[in-house]
């Protein structure tokens, strides 16, 4: 049962990392470029991540993760990785309140879940601006502090594997 649990949890982690490392590469793309051709998919791509968000905090509720390493350290890799799960939920909201607020809609493909409202001129009419300008200023802010955390993680795994030489990334693998 215990082997189980773990691989639902890897399970889990991967196509988060999969998923969030999709809709931030495409953040960027979009901000720098300045082409929103990928709004769609980016958008769509963040819910898929909040559905999944839900689904893995009820999972890491019932099933606490164990952790390959057992030290003084995991009581703190743990708060850390809660930090990144909320860190995800402020980025996953702020971008709802940016979209949503700011007349752009949020859809999944090709379902729309909250209506775009546009003006003759194709222009977003948001409903509540100052909502949804909140909402783009934290997105953004949240974007950058979510890539850092990400990629300290990302080293930290790496460090675990080349210079402790332990099992934590195997373990994950």
């Amino acid at each position: 049962m215990k082997n189980t649990k773990q691989t639902t949890h890897k399970f889990l982690h991967w196509l988060s990392a999969l998923l969030v490392l999709t809709v931030i590469v495409m953040g960027y793309y979009m901000t720098w470029a300045t082409d929103y051709s990928l709004y769609h998919w980016h958008k769509s791509i963040a819910v898929m991540i909040a559905m999944l968000w839900v689904a893995r905090i009820i999972y890491r509720i019932r099933n606490p993760f164990q952790s390959a390493v057992q030290n003084r350290l995991t009581k703190w890799l743990h708060v850390y990785h809660w930090g990144l799960l909320t860190l995800l939920a402020i980025m996953l909201v702020s971008g709802a309140f940016y979209s949503g607020f700011g007349g752009f809609g949020i859809g999944l493909f090709s379902w729309q879940l909250i209506a775009s409202n546009y003006n003759e001129a194709g222009e977003a009419v948001a409903s509540i601006a100052w909502l949804s300008e909140a909402g783009w200023q934290v997105h953004i802010l949240c974007g950058y502090l979510l890539s850092a955390a990400l990629s300290l993680h990302i080293l930290a795994a790496l460090k675990h594997h080349f210079i402790d030489k332990d099992m934590t990334l195997k373990a994950m693998l």
